[in-house]
């Protein structure tokens, strides 16, 4: 992917209008932390097939420490942006992507993640996601973002490798690839 292809990701604050693939919109904005409970109704919607490919692991319920982390983004380490619809309850995030410093001794390299509503997969918003992580993470100083997938996640390997990640299978992890993309 180039630097062509990245998006802005909205400004702290602000909220982006996008139009998706298949006509429909989204508002794509920064994380905030009056969307915990948006959060935790977004995973309650998923699949336990989706979840197992987000977390590559069986899980019930989203950690709340994990969960506070998640909607308080360190400034400058992290970043977490939502897309949004309108809802009968004000809203739904339809799909959220974040990432974090991998490791606290490495201010270089930060790992990503994405998770996309299932009703909303295959309209190019974990793309749009992703592509918008890109410039901030870049602003960050991060010069590498990677991720890790499992095997059988072959949209999500897909993705990557339409936008420019390198994947190699994860050293020591059977079943995983490790994804990077040079930033």
């Amino acid at each position: 992917m180039s630097a062509d292809t990245a998006l802005p990701g909205p400004a702290p604050g602000a909220t982006r209008r996008v139009r998706l693939r298949d006509g429909r919109d989204v508002a794509l904005r920064p994380i905030a932390e009056g969307d915990a409970r948006e959060i935790e109704q977004a995973f309650e919607r998923l699949t336990a097939r989706s979840r197992y490919n987000r977390f590559m692991r069986h899980k019930k319920s989203l950690d709340s420490q994990a969960l506070q982390r998640g909607v308080h983004p360190r400034p400058g380490r992290d970043c977490a942006f939502v897309a949004t619809v309108p809802a009968a309850d004000g809203f739904d995030i339809v799909g959220a992507a974040q990432y974090v410093r991998a490791d606290e001794d490495d201010d270089r390299v930060c790992e990503f993640s994405v998770t996309v509503a299932e009703d909303w997969r295959r309209c190019d918003l974990a793309s749009t996601l992703i592509r918008s992580l890109i410039p901030q993470a870049r602003q960050d100083g991060y010069q590498i973002m990677e991720g890790w997938v499992a095997a059988g996640n072959d949209a999500m390997l897909q993705l990557a490798e339409r936008l420019g990640f390198a994947l190699a299978p994860a050293e020591g992890e059977a079943g995983v690839l490790h994804v990077q993309y040079r930033l």
